[in-house]
């Protein structure tokens, strides 16, 4: 069976993902730089890992995260990407399958390299923030195909931003294939999902949990 959930943790210098880097499932943790928040996670092997640096309090987070999605949609209009605001300490970004990649495959249209790259400059900007890639089809073909094709694309650009200088620990990546699909045929349902979470210093675990 394939995994639910992959964290990108590195990437490997032929731009694939070793067994190692995507082991483990739902969180990605590491020290990061002055690693002052404590952060301990029991992951899929069995071991703890982690400690995040830079967190946000109280009021700070919502100019923070305010700062951040105003810059990101400078970045992105005109794309076909939408930015929304979930929360006050989380920004989605809806990406349409079409515009990221071509039909059935899981790389990267060159076209859209601009606009990850600007991405990519933002997420280096605003470092206390906790990334979470999702890939999604629709409910065509095979649940086989669609879980595997998901997780690929989600991988691929997590792996992009990562490539642009995003610290890699910041990174859950999963992929839910057919799981979230409303039809058959529906172009909305073929997507990847990027949202950007807020560390809080009151709860920073909160920041690693799965939107869905």
């Amino acid at each position: 069976m394939l995994l639910s959930a992959l964290v990108l943790i590195g990437c490997t210098n032929n731009g694939q993902f070793s067994q190692h880097q995507s082991a483990a499932i739902g969180t990605a943790v590491g020290a990061l730089a002055g690693g002052v928040l404590g952060h301990q996670i029991n992951d899929d092997n069995g071991r703890y890992v982690g400690a995040v640096a830079g967190a946000l309090a109280g009021a700070a987070i919502g100019n923070y995260m305010d700062n951040q999605q105003q810059q990101i949609q400078q970045q992105v209009a005109g794309t076909g990407i939408d930015v929304n605001r979930v929360d006050q300490g989380t920004l989605q970004l809806n990406i349409p399958s079409e515009v990221l990649f071509a039909v059935n495959q899981s790389s990267i249209n060159p076209q859209f390299y601009h606009s990850l790259n600007a991405i990519a400059q933002t997420l280096q900007q605003y470092p206390n923030t906790i990334v979470h890639v999702y890939g999604f089809t629709d409910g065509s073909g095979a649940d086989d195909y669609n879980m595997r094709l998901s997780q690929e694309r989600a991988q691929n650009a997590a792996q992009y931003l990562v490539q642009q200088g995003v610290n890699p620990q910041r990174f859950v990546v999963r992929g839910y294939g057919e799981q979230f699909a409303t039809a058959e045929n529906n172009p909305r349902d073929r997507r990847v999902e990027v949202f950007i979470r807020a560390i809080d210093q009151a709860n920073p675990q909160a920041a690693y949990q799965l939107v869905y």
